[in-house]
């Protein structure tokens, strides 16, 4: 395999996905290259999963080459296949600033939630109170594609800004779901709803607005339209057991009053 970009975290998928790779810097010094054979990459407007082709259904071998890359990383992507909604795993994941590559010595990345920690701990407070449910955030930047892969794959419901991190919904399991974040000036943008489709992962645009108090809410509410859809039975019983847990803290703190009447 050859790689024209500088080096950058991706390198490691190329060493497992491939025999061998170089890239095409190393080779400036020699006067000819002779390859038996060449097969030339597909240019981006004739790639099968482009946006231009506003495909919806995944093209041939799609699901073959997902689980070589899942297998080669040793995911146990059959063990995870299926939605378990007794027990739902929902991942926040968060953009902080990171240098990918040389091309972009600054690290500066857009699209990140201004008050993201205030909406972090807003939504770990509101599905604390769901027994089934397992809310947890990280950030890509610093771990292997391993890792990456690992949390991917038991995730039931991926919740992210708009950003390259969303290409992770190629390796998610069949009918989870992706809730993607997006301002006014991304709302248009269809690439990661193109890329859930053709993986068979239910996807919502979740319109917010950077910076406001309500935005933890907005999300939320998001976050229980797709829980609702993938585990029907559960919004009911998830509603029941808050009004409990609820109750519950209201009789305790009954409990420990002095109540005159």
């Amino acid at each position: 395999f050859l790689d024209a970009p500088p080096k950058g975290s991706l390198d490691i998928l190329w060493s497992q996905l491939f025999h061998s790779y170089t890239r095409l810097g190393h080779l400036k010094n020699l006067s000819s290259i002779f390859y038996r054979e060449l097969i030339w990459s597909q240019p981006q407007l004739k790639s099968e999963i482009d946006i231009q082709r506003n495909r919806r259904i995944a093209p041939s071998f799609f699901f073959e080459f997902r689980q070589h890359v899942l297998k080669h990383f040793n995911i146990d992507y059959q063990r995870n296949e299926k939605i378990n909604c007794q027990s739902l795993n929902l991942f926040f994941l968060v953009r902080h600033n990171y240098v990918a590559h040389p091309r972009n010595p600054s690290g500066k990345i857009t699209r990140q939630l201004s008050n993201e920690k205030q909406i972090l701990n807003d939504l770990k407070t509101k599905f604390s109170n769901y027994l089934n449910i397992h809310f947890s955030f990280n950030h890509f930047e610093e771990l292997t594609i391993e890792e990456q892969l690992n949390i991917i794959i038991q995730t039931d419901v991926f919740i992210g800004m708009h950003g390259a991190g969303l290409t992770h919904v190629l390796f998610m399991k069949p009918n989870s779901s992706l809730v993607e974040l997006v301002t006014s000036s991304w709302q248009t943008q269809k690439h990661f709803e193109l890329m859930a489709s053709i993986n068979n992962v239910n996807y919502q645009r979740c319109l917010i607005i950077d910076g406001s108090l309500a935005t933890a809410q907005r999300i939320f509410d998001c976050i229980k339209e797709k829980i609702s859809q993938i585990c029907p039975l559960m919004s009911g019983s998830a509603h029941s057991q808050l009004i409990t847990t609820t109750f519950s803290t209201v009789v305790g703190n009954f409990s420990n009053s002095n109540i005159i009447i």
